[in-house]
């Protein structure tokens, strides 16, 4: 086995996969150096790839998360065997929840032909079977002649049908290796299939929507990249739209979009009385349209589901009609033969009118305890309708989920559906900065998933990311403290003392502001933002 180094002249393959990464437009990773994958950052020097190292692999990954969300490329995580590969697969596991395309590569020890377990530093029984649990796909790496082909196929899968977090591979003896290939030289062009589409379902569709006297839309995360046809659309078909929580924002202030969740009751009754409804890019998660478990989601007259994923058009919900396309795809082909026909014109006015009746009543249905943090939100969005807010699983946010109308597309993304992991907000807030560094960006986190990553504080002060971290500080788990009250299970656990936050921040550089009235709110939002450096606004729920 040769095992020659750079040193020599020649090209390792671990020292390759940086080069190979910045050709297929890689510009960003996030990752913690270790001695299983130095031989990898052998050639980072050669690329323009920013390196950000975070505090914990966990944090590397939900940086990679929100990086992806806002940049609309994949994140790439780079992470040691054993430890390292746990530690991120919480933040895929998060990824997949959320159809966010993810790369994570790792090292992985060599293993002996007559044994799996040799005591190694950082060894697993079996990294890759574990991660498969959790990743769309994982490759290993076992000669030169394949990292090229792993590179490709694991860009073409997360990009592919229904996106999430993809793994490669490379053992330690493997990454040593000659190279028998030059990086400037290779081809890293990879193919993304797409369905060719029925021209006659398309007519049908539209045939079924000209007919339709109360069609409605449910536009879910796979629909956000659609913005260019729905305003068209939804004008020309006389249909409201309803926005899932990761598709919030798409359509913006439209007066036909309902920017509420599918859980409260006056969107279930326009969705009870909406003879045909047309669903693109959703799941029918019980996190956006069961949230309160009451199992009360109501029967659709006619459902036509449209989606990326074979396995994604039955699930939840059975339809009527179904055509596997991307969104994008489909609305343009159903636009242009929607304006090839005479169009029965709806009433549009009366329906911006009781559109705005609707979202009133969205509005009085948000229950009491989330009023205040609501009042947070809607006041974030419409004094900073540029901003970015990323949410962790915490009050204001869940109350946003229920209702906000934040601006546009992909501004409003969190952690409180599907996986709902905590600790998200902080490292994938700074992901988003990264990501966009002219938008204002907003992490929104309780005092609890504070503590869960506090320490990627540190990776803001440490690159001068200024994100403004919002903390709505109620002194524990409250959402979870009023679920045991409420099944009359006496509170435990759920009280853990929050930190000094003004103490937290000076410790990081950060800047610290407290904000003693609501009527403070803005006004400190607004000065933390002009300093240009990642600050903590804390928020006392007692004095909101």
């Amino acid at each position: 086995m040769n095992t020659a180094h750079q040193d020599n002249g020649n090209l390792t393959v671990g020292s390759t996969v940086l080069s190979l990464l910045e050709k297929m437009g890689v510009e960003t990773i996030f990752g913690i150096p270790g001695v299983h994958t130095i031989e990898i950052y052998r050639g980072i020097s050669k690329t323009n790839i920013r390196h950000i190292t975070p505090r914990h692999e966990q944090g590397a990954g939900f940086m990679a998360d929100g990086y992806a969300r806002v940049r609309g490329k994949p994140g790439v995580c780079l992470v040691i065997t054993g430890p390292g590969m746990t530690n991120v697969l919480t933040a895929m596991a998060q990824a997949r929840a959320d159809s966010i395309p993810m790369l994570v590569i790792s090292a992985v020890n060599p293993k002996s032909n007559d044994q799996n377990e040799l005591g190694l530093l950082h060894e697993l029984p079996d990294q890759g079977a574990l991660v498969r649990q959790v990743a769309i796909s994982s490759l290993k790496v076992t000669k030169s002649a394949e990292l090229i082909p792993a590179l490709k196929n694991s860009f073409a899968k997360m990009l592919t049908g229904k996106p999430g977090p993809v793994h490669i591979e490379i053992p330690t003896d493997i990454q040593k290796l000659l190279s028998d290939f030059n990086p400037e030289d290779a081809n890293m062009a990879y193919e993304i299939s797409e369905d060719q589409l029925d021209h006659s379902i398309i007519a049908n569709i539209a045939d079924r929507l000209n007919e339709a006297k109360k069609p409605l839309m449910i536009l879910g995360g796979g629909a956000k990249a659609c913005n260019q046809y729905l305003y068209e659309l939804i004008e020309i078909i006389g249909a409201q739209a309803i926005t899932t929580i990761n598709a919030r924002g798409l359509l913006g202030d439209h007066p036909l979009c309902i920017p509420a969740s599918p859980s409260l009751a006056c969107v279930r009754q326009k969705i009870m009385a909406a003879d045909v409804v047309l669903a693109i890019g959703t799941e029918f998660g019980k996190t956006d349209f069961d949230l309160y478990g009451d199992g009360g989601f109501p029967p659709i007259q006619y459902l036509i589901r449209v989606d990326v994923s074979e396995d994604q058009l039955t699930k939840n919900v059975k339809p009527n009609m179904t055509i596997k396309s991307t969104a994008t795809k489909f609305c343009d082909q159903l636009l242009r033969e929607i304006k090839s026909r005479d169009f029965v014109p709806k009433e549009i006015i009366q329906l911006k009118v009781h559109n705005q009746i609707i979202q009133e009543k969205c509005l009085n249905e948000i229950e009491s305890k989330l009023r205040d943090p609501l009042d947070l939100i809607l006041r974030l969005i419409n004094h900073f309708p540029e901003a970015i807010l990323v949410g962790d699983s915490t009050q204001p946010i869940y109350a946003g989920n229920l209702y906000n109308n934040v601006k546009k597309a992909g501004h409003w993304f969190n952690s409180a559906t599907g996986y709902g992991t905590l600790g998200y907000a902080i490292p994938s807030a700074l992901g988003a900065k990264l990501a966009s560094p002219i938008s204002p960006v907003i992490g929104i986190i309780g005092d609890g998933g504070f503590q869960f990553t506090s320490n990627e504080l540190m990776t803001a002060s440490d690159e001068n990311i200024p994100v403004i971290f919002i903390v709505w500080n109620n002194n524990g788990y409250k959402e979870i403290k009023d679920s045991m009250k409420i099944e009359r299970i006496f509170p435990v656990g759920v009280t853990p003392k929050p930190p000094n936050f003004k103490l937290q921040a000076e410790s990081y550089d950060l800047s610290y502001y407290l904000v003693e009235n609501r009527h403070d709110l803005i006004k400190i939002v607004n000065t933390a933002l002009e300093t240009e450096m990642p600050a903590i606004i804390e928020i006392r729920e007692t004095t909101y």
